[in-house]
């Protein structure tokens, strides 16, 4: 691809024109014959994009001793490119967004689709308008499907995203409290998320049916998800979730509150004619991402929860603990971007701590000063109280949003 047919796409004011191989925004990760498109920071390291072999630079800045656009803002240039990358390979895309769920269900769809695709992902939780658009970059005619993840804080991200990726297959995994502070309600979140509608015409919306927003929603092409629409039979939720569909039996090694991302896997799968039992052998395949309920077994088990949190993956992660005989150290961590509701959010954690036995509630934050328990002025002074008193064959589970770090805690442990 030359630098000028880029320069069409971005509307910027190109410096010489020169042949690109890969477009990439980390200096580091530049090899001879790629274009550098400077985001954020990015001017700062474009001698050393240009050291490792750029050939060609995007920048809001004016670069005059190699082949370069300037543009009025890099990351609108880089969404640009990368709409322009979808609409070139014009292959199915599923975009999934929800308030809990967005990354699991993402990587069960893809594996399940892996089964009989080659399946473009985006890599961890690359959910937002830089990650969508790098996810984007790197297709080419390989590809049978791109699977991707729209994240947000405010209302009209998901809009951009969408609009980014042209979904043809849309996915609402629930309607939670997560970001409730920047959108004031949940019926505000239900807009927010339906924007993911904005980019896609004439596709296919696929909805948790389970979920009270989510099954109110009317639209021309929707497809309602649950164990009923799936006629599941032979439901078994202890350790693991078995059930059978059409003869065929499942089996999930993780947990109960997970079922619903399963089921829109499932779907999925069925919607593009993977066979059953290859569906069946994908979702037994899945194995828990790190810091989302990931179980590290050694002289403990640590259920490792840390990625983020919010009331209702909390409730969700605390639920896995009732049944379970052995000594539990709850660490809590603050639910963060609930604004206005934060006090009643974490106030209402106690109404299920109070179904656990057998346990101790380690607490750091502000607001979980509302929770009953000890708490903890800082990570260390709770490590430090950890390694004092958890024993062999406790049960330590962490929970907190990222900002909180708590996965310094699982590093020490583990």
């Amino acid at each position: 691809m030359y630098l000028s047919e880029i320069n069409n796409i971005v509307d910027g004011f190109i410096y010489k024109d020169t042949i690109i191989n890969k477009i990439r925004t980390n200096s580091k990760d530049i090899t001879t014959g790629d274009l550098f498109i400077a985001i954020n920071k990015g001017h700062e390291y474009i001698d050393e994009a240009i050291n490792n072999g750029a050939v060609a630079i995007i920048s809001e800045i004016d670069i005059q001793d190699i082949p370069s656009i300037r543009v009025n803002s890099s990351i609108e240039a880089l969404g640009k490119i990368a709409n322009f990358m979808r609409n070139k390979y014009n292959i199915p895309l599923i975009a999934i967004t929800g308030s809990v769920g967005k990354t699991t269900t993402k990587e069960l769809i893809s594996l399940v689709l892996s089964k009989k695709y080659k399946v473009l992902k985006s890599m961890k939780n690359n959910n937002n308008h830089i990650g969508v658009p790098l996810t984007l970059l790197n297709l080419d005619d390989t590809y049978d499907i791109i699977v991707t993840e729209l994240g947000m804080n405010h209302k009209g991200e998901i809009s951009y995203l969408s609009k980014i990726c042209n979904p043809n297959y849309a996915v609402l995994t629930n309607i939670g409290t997560a970001h409730i502070g920047n959108l004031g309600s949940k019926k505000n979140i239900l807009k927010a998320k339906l924007e993911i509608l904005d980019g896609m015409k004439n596709g296919y919306l696929i909805i948790n049916n389970n979920d009270k927003y989510l099954k109110k929603i009317k639209y021309k092409n929707i497809i309602k998800v649950n164990k009923k629409t799936l006629k599941l039979k032979n439901i078994k939720c202890q350790e693991k979730i078995e059930f059978d569909i059409k003869n065929v039996h499942f089996t999930f090694n993780s947990y109960q509150h997970l079922l619903d991302d399963v089921l829109l896997a499932i779907k999925i799968g069925m919607l593009f004619n993977v066979d059953l039992s290859l569906i069946s052998e994908a979702i037994c395949e899945y194995q828990n991402i790190d810091g989302r309920l990931n179980i590290i077994k050694n002289k403990y088990t640590i259920i490792d929860d840390s990625y983020n949190s919010s009331f209702e993956s909390l409730i969700g992660g605390l639920s896995l603990l009732q049944n379970k005989k052995n000594f539990k150290f709850i660490i809590i961590g603050d639910m963060l971007e609930l604004g206005k509701y934060s006090k009643k959010y974490h106030k209402k954690i106690n109404k299920y701590l109070k179904k656990i036995n057998n346990k101790q509630v380690l607490l750091i934050g502000n607001y979980t000063k509302l929770i009953k328990g000890i708490h903890f002025v800082n990570i260390e002074e709770l490590i430090n109280y950890l390694k004092k008193h958890v024993n062999y064959n406790n049960i330590i589970y962490i929970k907190g949003s990222h900002a909180m770090n708590l996965g310094k805690i699982k590093e020490t442990f583990n």
